[in-house]
């Protein structure tokens, strides 16, 4: 049986370029002459702008299929660096320059507001990029706008995260907004938060983040991805299988193809960077794309667990409407331990968490009808008063036979 990621590779990259027949001459004539006919486009694979503030080019296409695949390698680095801009003083920017590194401080709840409306910019922007999502029926490009809106945030953030080892090393999640998220927050911290609904946060998000630094996060950093590995993911994630069940047949025909299309387009670019071990090196990223695809999924269902006990509220956002949407965070798909394993911070009016770990049993037992009234009664109304106890106990009509002289 044939290996269907080497048979997506360009032949050159398997069998060399030595003993080339007459036809596969005349084949590369024609290659040739398809290259000056087809556009040109410079790509970037360094991580940083050069000194002279322009993008470094690398290579050039040599057919009109490889040339969008660059192009949107291009576009992605382009589309990163204006959203950081984004939360840029001029301060910042002409020191970035002066002494080329980034200055970052510690995430403020208060930045949850402008990074959302950056975002969901960027969003917009990505996603009307790819081919051919502006083709598709309406109500599959809303779909899969909901569908692909947690997971090409979390990429961007995987990939940013993982560029800076020292914070990583300490568990400091670096955003693209010239901040990191400490080890003891979430990201998700609001600035109405208290103590409580913190630690909440920090609890319910705890599995999923575990499983990103380790199986996300380090691996990125460690195979130190480039750009056009990172398009090729988001190219995935948009058109992934998982997305079959919500769209059109003629969609998940269209979806097949875009995967196939990503597939031989970032071998092609393995091939023309002369990468070692290039199907080694895919079979790999194909194996994170899985991961991603996991750990979104886990992510929506941490979601719905806090928002079901109102700990975390992102109401305000466009994330809660579109990231968290049903088709990506269902109650009915998630796993009922995780609600159970949570209730301790179910509310008892509706506004605050309460926490029942510190409490003692009798303070965290079910509330019945006494415990429910308890603060409305006045305690010396609870007082034997013997003078009264002739009229309380007296006999009534149907009380045949009863003697109060018997119960003394």
């Amino acid at each position: 049986m044939k290996d269907p990621v080497l048979n997506s590779m360009p032949k050159e990259a398997a069998t060399g370029e030595s003993g080339a027949t007459p036809q596969e001459i005349c084949q590369e004539k024609e290659e040739d002459e398809l290259s000056r006919k087809t556009k040109n486009v410079k790509i970037v694979v360094d991580d940083e702008v050069s000194s002279g503030g322009k993008y470094e080019p690398r290579s050039t296409p040599n057919n009109e299929e490889q040339a969008e695949f660059n192009e949107l390698v291009y576009a992605y680095k382009v589309h990163q660096r204006m959203m950081q801009l984004s939360f840029s003083s001029i301060e910042q920017f002409l020191n970035e320059h002066k002494n080329g590194t980034k200055t970052l401080r510690k995430m403020d709840p208060e930045d949850v507001k402008k990074l959302s409306e950056v975002e969901l910019t960027g969003l917009l922007y990505w996603i009307e990029m790819q081919k051919p999502y502006g083709e598709i029926p309406d109500d599959d490009k809303s779909i899969l706008l909901h569908r692909y809106s947690v997971r090409k945030l979390s990429l961007d953030h995987f990939y940013s995260a993982s560029k800076h080892p020292e914070h990583c090393s300490r568990r400091e999640f670096v955003m693209n907004n010239y901040t990191f998220v400490p080890n003891d927050r979430t990201g998700f911290e609001l600035p109405e938060d208290d103590d409580v609904q913190i630690r909440a946060k920090r609890e319910c998000f705890s599995r999923t983040f575990n499983r990103f630094w380790k199986n996300v996060i380090k691996p990125f950093g460690a195979l130190k991805v480039t750009d056009a590995e990172i398009v090729f993911l988001h190219v995935m994630l948009l058109w992934s299988a998982s997305n079959n069940s919500h769209v059109t047949a003629e969609t998940v025909k269209t979806m097949t193809n875009r995967r196939e299309w990503a597939r031989t387009r970032l071998s092609t670019w393995y091939h023309d960077h002369s990468l070692e071990n290039p199907v080694e090196r895919l079979q790999k990223i194909l194996e994170l794309l899985k991961e991603i695809e996991i750990v979104c999924d886990m992510h929506c269902e941490d979601f719905v667990v806090a928002k079901m006990y109102e700990f975390c509220d992102m109401s305000k956002f466009f994330y809660e409407t579109l990231c968290y949407a049903p088709c990506n965070a269902d109650k009915d798909h998630v796993d009922p331990s995780l609600f159970e394993q949570f209730k301790k911070y179910a509310t008892r009016d509706g506004s605050k968490p309460r926490p029942s770990d510190d409490t003692t049993p009798e303070e965290s037992a079910p509330e019945g009808p006494v415990n429910r009234f308890a603060g409305d009664i006045d305690p010396t109304r609870l007082v034997l008063d013997q003078s009264n106890l002739t009229a309380v106990m007296a006999p009534l009509p149907d009380d045949k036979g009863f003697d109060l002289n018997d119960l003394q």
